[in-house]
């Protein structure tokens, strides 16, 4: 167990039950096993990530891991269901010969780097989504998508936030649909994960 001058007991207890879930990640991860963390402020966010991405630095390249602080997070919803929202298919063939602009290229450019995070969100064995603070509707049907296809495929996360357990459903409750996405987060995340205040 890990013990440092100046954490709480909570935050001892944690990590030592968080070691104890990295002595057995590869069986954590093949049960679909991740963590909830509420009430993570930005110092004890910064320490609980630091603890995990070593744990799961150490077991590179047998699990992969994606790292998104909350602020990458809801840029990547941004750009997915509001700016890219209408863009033609990046696999289709064009119509004809084009020469496209500057505009056209950062534009191409973005949506491959957005369709790639997207991409690893979903499917990495192990995500950490630090500092899940929705503001937006499409900030909470991206985290719905994400969060659907993780537990559809058994994949651990571990999700830490700033919030409260009754702030984060306030959050969610503001947006039309919102009280339907948190019960499909938590719930996914109560059958799947072990929850921390």
């Amino acid at each position: 167990m890990i013990l440092l001058d100046n954490v709480s007991v909570q935050d001892r207890d944690l990590l030592s039950r968080m070691t104890t879930y990295f002595a057995t990640l590869e069986t954590r991860v093949k049960e679909g096993q991740g963590w909830l963390v509420f009430s993570c402020n930005r110092a004890r966010a910064t320490r609980i990530s630091r603890f995990v991405l070593e744990r799961l630095a150490e077991r590179r390249p047998s699990v992969s891991y994606y790292h998104v602080p909350w602020r990458d997070f809801a840029l990547n919803a941004y750009m997915l269901k509001v700016e890219l929202k209408d863009q033609p298919d990046p696999e289709a063939p064009p119509p004809g010969i084009i020469v496209p602009d500057r505009v056209s290229v950062e534009r191409d450019i973005a949506g491959r780097v957005t369709r790639d995070q997207f991409y690893q969100m979903r499917f990495v064995d192990v995500l950490v989504l630090a500092g899940l603070a929705p503001a937006h509707a499409h900030e909470l049907d991206h985290l719905d998508a994400v969060m659907g296809e993780r537990f559809a495929k058994r994949l651990p996360t571990i999700v830490l936030t700033p919030r409260a357990p009754h702030e984060l459903v306030e959050d969610f409750a503001r947006h039309a649909g919102g009280g339907d996405a948190w019960r499909r987060l938590y719930g996914g995340m109560y059958s799947t994960s072990l929850i921390a205040l």
